[in-house]
């Protein structure tokens, strides 16, 4: 009789590291960085009365249970890439802090992943394919695009949309997206021009394809060697750089093909939205991207403002510190705005800073260096490619910057105090 105690605190050990490594695996896949997973793990542990090591990697979460004799040590494997959910994302962070403030014991915990996991979505899946065409059509405006341009953008996007959905239900064929995205939407690009009047097809193929370009898992492979993850960050950076080069094998690929039976169609000299048209233009493209994001219905009018915001801080920053601005300024206030945005009850900063970085990067990435690695001319060049990570890297420290103020300081990211604190689940 005397087994049976420590035979139901093992169960309950088992239950809680399994827990853990699930809480690790869908926080990964929420964009989450691997020391901001690695630290909710943590907290989250530590409310249960374990103390845990947690190290993760791009596709490994290894967790080490320090408490008790004899240690343990489990490992969980992790799909590779990440892909975008703002209401999930939402709910994982909310859930990992309910749990460090000690709100939720392990089946309570339990519970409430499975739900946050389980498949609801927000928006029918031909809903979501129109948004990705907007989104497409503004970004084309956004980097210097006028209206056939977006016109030819909006096909492309619908386009990526079908291409990303499709390939979301195997996670090997990631990378084979990027090439097929950039294939056929550069055929689709230059087909538009015997059909369309004439326009930049490399701004319309850009705006279309956006949402594939790996911006984002650049500037968080930047984040994590900045905060001294360096396995996760060269991991994550490789891939990025993997994704480029896979946009640029398609659309050699497709440049090469489409030759073979017609000449590429000469340059041709975008005619530029005026500044509200443009204004006005972006903000669609925020209310698309919070349906691509599967943002929250509330959060809807913050993501547009987030847009906006950063879409004229970077104005702002052209005018006085010339050619694109500043890439450390726009982050910076981008991200002291969505510490301001996470104070408010049940928000998190994420919400305003994700969409936002996704309309810095096309205003960075896309008119300096993606423009130059999408056409003909300057594909190969090095000094471009490393721009992209300058660039990324200069987001990273304003995001930084903005964190040392210590505006984001909430009790709900406090973890509790473990004196007395009883086994798992108790």
């Amino acid at each position: 009789m005397g087994e049976a105690p420590a035979a139901g605190t093992r169960r309950d050990e088992d239950a809680t590291v399994a827990l853990l490594l699930d809480l690790a695996r869908a926080l990964h896949l929420a964009y989450v960085p691997s020391f901001g997973v690695e630290q909710r793990v943590r907290r989250a542990a530590r409310a249960w009365g374990l103390e845990v090591e947690v190290f993760t990697l791009q596709t490994l979460a290894v967790t080490e249970v320090r408490s008790g004799a004899p240690r343990r040590v489990d490992i969980a494997r992790l799909p590779f890439n990440p892909h975008w959910n703002l209401r999930r994302a939402a709910a994982l962070l909310l859930l990992s802090e309910s749990i460090a403030a000690g709100r939720l014991r392990v089946p309570e915990a339990r519970a409430e992943l499975e739900r946050i996991l389980a498949p609801h979505p927000s928006h029918s899946e031909w809903v979501v394919f129109l948004a990705y065409g907007v989104y497409g059509a503004a970004v084309a405006a956004r980097v210097g695009g006028g209206g056939w341009e977006m016109a030819a953008a909006f096909v492309v996007g619908v386009l990526a949309g079908l291409i990303h959905y499709g390939t979301l239900k195997s996670e090997r064929v990631d990378l084979q997206k990027s090439f097929l995205a950039a294939f056929l939407g550069a055929l689709l690009s230059l087909a538009l021009t015997h059909v369309l009047p004439d326009f930049d097809p490399v701004r319309a193929l850009f705006g279309g394809v956006t949402l594939l370009v790996p911006a984002m898992v650049v500037t968080l492979g930047a984040a994590e060697l900045v905060d001294e993850s360096v396995e996760a960050g060269l991991s994550r950076l490789t891939y990025g750089l993997l994704r480029f080069l896979m946009l640029g094998v398609g659309l050699a690929a497709a440049g090469t093909l489409w030759t073979l039976w017609a000449p590429l169609p000469s340059p041709t000299r975008a005619t530029q939205l005026p500044e509200l048209v443009l204004a006005l233009v972006i903000a669609v493209g925020g209310l698309a991207l919070s349906v691509c994001m599967s943002a929250r219905r509330r959060d809807t009018p913050w993501i547009v403002g987030a847009v906006l915001l950063a879409w004229g801080i970077q104005e702002l920053s052209k005018h006085v510190l010339g050619e694109q601005g500043s890439p450390l300024v726009s982050a910076f206030v981008l991200g002291v705005a969505g510490q301001l945005y996470g104070r408010l009850p049940d928000r998190l900063p994420a919400t305003l800073i994700y969409p936002g970085l996704l309309q810095l990067a096309p205003g960075f990435v896309g008119t300096r260096a993606m423009l130059a690695l999408l056409g003909a001319q300057g594909a190969g060049d090095p000094a471009k490619l490393f721009e992209v990570f300058l660039v990324a890297l200069q987001l990273v420290m304003g995001l930084v910057f903005a964190s040392m103020l210590g505006l984001s300081h909430d009790a709900r990211a406090t973890p509790p105090s473990t004196k007395g604190a009883g086994p798992p689940g108790v």
